[in-house]
């Protein structure tokens, strides 16, 4: 085995189940230091169920920017559950804690709060507990004005909105280890309470002060998720056939109808698993199944999706290639057989490039978790139909020639058929984020480099370019679509135990029917100390330059705002 060692280190195992509550990260050639890291309590979706079938590549290692820590807020998240960006930390142990608590607090009612705990009962028996509580509550300045013509928003900022968004997270696991095979039960709950923008020119309950528009808060909104599921796993390389299977159910309600009178439900019922075997050392074959039944209570259309992976993988000391196909079939709700691509062949040379070239597409449920990750203030009369990618054609190169130095080249073009786009509008005395759906092709291109000194300093930069094209008429739908990104992040060392950090992020658009929307143009800075190897105080000053814009999700942010807060691991 040992010619396969270099090919280990490079491709990852097929699937991990179980998440850790602290990850202890090993010593590496430019940071001469041992971390532990937060876990994700919750999976970054609802769904418990990870599965990549396919192999992982894992490219020679990069230099991360920063180790995320969930020790200060970023703007609010969405469902499903997405960690907060954190400040990093120096913290020198040897085992890992299985306690955290974070608690923080800033202007405009900004809150965050977090435990969360590992419990290992017995050798065999872990039981994994989270809950967490953030959002803000406070005036933002800005408002709509809406082409009479084109309908094409701008902002207008001499219009205060007294807006509110706050969630609720928790989630439980158990889990029971066999000699073989791993059980495992849980559940996930959320909820999320909000306020839509209210409709400033229309309001008639709207009053001058001071030269500004003055408007009550509108549309108090209440979205609750719920979630149970059971699973069984082999335990790796104990079986000649590795399999993994899930039962799972979910609700997610929105409590005050919009269009709809008193709301609406809907429901999910998921069974999602696979089956994998070794031919010898370097080949694999597989397949993995994920069937979603979805039903509503009441107005929309309840429908079903089967999504099949079967794979073929052969791993080499140079080579990594993985080919599928993935074949879906829908019923109802604009059903039918889909197929795509499963293609990647990925090349290793003079020991830390790697040439990359992946021919991929994917069907995606657009469900209303799905729905309200890509905005939290989506408000749909219609029901919208599943996303279809036929194909994503990428090629790519990663390396990392130095030391502490690494970066990424590349290129692709992507073509999906119901696309989502955002678009705010103004209807029934209020302004919501319309999600609309169209068919949409992309070129896209990035280059990024991280360099990392010891735990002295690290920084890096990212740029992406995209270039979207709609079916004529539809341009209006481009409007907060990002045209370019541009991102920058550092991290030094002042002296032991403190650490400054800053962020820049700039997002360009393009102009539709000779309107612009504001870029994204976005400054944060931080500083943190790390007082023991326990407890961590931090400081977090975002968007520093107070500036107004209007991200992807179609609504405003907050101008300057300040977190403050500890964080404690036991």
């Amino acid at each position: 085995m040992k010619k396969y060692r270099k090919q280990i280190l490079i491709c990852a195992g097929l699937v991990i189940f179980a998440n850790a509550a602290a990850q202890k990260q090993n010593n590496d050639s430019t940071v001469n230091r041992t971390v532990v890291v937060e876990n994700q309590y919750n999976p970054e979706v609802m769904d418990a169920f990870k599965v990549n079938v396919l192999p992982k590549i894992e490219e020679p290692a990069v230099p991360k920017a920063q180790i995320n820590y969930a020790s200060s807020v970023h703007p609010l998240g969405t469902f499903p559950v997405y960690h907060m960006d954190a400040m990093s930390r120096e913290i020198a142990q040897d085992e890992a804690r299985r306690g955290y608590v974070r608690l923080s607090y800033g202007n405009r009612n900004n809150t965050d709060l977090k435990g969360a705990y590992l419990w290992n009962i017995t050798d065999r028996d872990v039981l994994d507990v989270m809950a967490s509580f953030y959002g803000y509550s406070g005036n933002i300045y800005a408002g709509y004005d809406f082409d009479a013509i084109t309908g094409i928003p701008t902002l207008n900022y001499d219009k205060e909105w007294k807006h509110r968004f706050f969630r609720t997270d928790a989630s439980l696991k158990y889990s029971h280890d066999f000699n073989k095979v791993s059980l495992y039960v849980g559940g996930n709950f959320a909820s999320q309470v909000f306020s839509y923008m209210p409709d400033v020119q229309g309001a008639a309950s709207s009053s001058q002060n001071g030269g500004k528009v003055e408007t009550p808060s509108f549309g108090h909104q209440l979205f609750m998720t719920g979630e149970g599921f059971a699973g069984v796993s082999s335990v790796k390389e104990t079986l000649p056939v590795e399999f993994g299977l899930q039962l799972g159910y979910k609700t997610f309600g929105r409590k005050h109808g919009i269009y709809i009178p008193g709301g609406i439900s809907e429901s999910m019922a998921r069974t999602q698993g696979f089956v994998s075997a070794d031919i010898n050392e370097t080949q694999k074959i597989g397949i993995s199944f994920d069937m979603a039944n979805v039903f509503y209570d009441k107005a929309f259309n309840n429908y079903s999706l089967i999504k099949l992976r079967p794979h073929y993988s052969v791993h080499t000391e140079s080579v990594c290639f993985n080919a599928g196909v993935n074949v879906d079939f829908q019923v109802s709700n604009g059903g039918g057989l889909k197929l795509s691509p499963d293609v990647r062949f990925d090349y290793t040379f003079a020991d830390s490039y790697v040439l990359y070239i992946h021919f991929t597409g994917n069907t995606r449920l657009n469900d209303f978790a799905t729905l309200n990750a890509f905005s939290p203030f989506w408000a749909e009369s219609t029901q919208l139909n599943t996303s279809y990618t036929p194909y994503d054609a990428k090629l790519g190169l990663k390396a990392s020639p130095l030391a502490g130095l690494g970066f990424e080249l590349y290129g692709g073009y992507r073509e999906t058929r119901n696309e989502l786009f955002s678009m705010p509008y103004n209807e029934n005395g209020g302004i919501y984020n319309k999600i609309s759906q169209a068919k949409a092709r992309v070129a896209y291109a990035g280059l990024s480099a991280d360099y990392a000194f010891r735990d002295l300093f690290d920084f890096g930069f990212s740029g992406n370019y995209y270039n979207w094209s709609v079916p004529a008429g539809m341009d209006g739908l481009l409007w907060i679509k990002p045209s370019y990104r541009l991102n920058f992040h550092a991290r030094a060392k002042v002296f032991n135990g403190f650490h400054a950090t800053a962020k820049y992020t700039y997002e360009g658009r393009k102009k539709i029917y000779g309107i612009k929307a504001d870029a994204v143009n976005e400054l944060n800075i931080g500083a943190e100390y790390l007082f023991n190897d326990r407890v961590n105080v931090f400081l977090k000053l975002n968007n520093l330059l107070n500036k107004n814009y209007v991200t992807e999700n179609g609504y405003p942010v907050q101008g300057f705002n300040v977190m403050a807060g500890v964080s404690l691991n036991f």
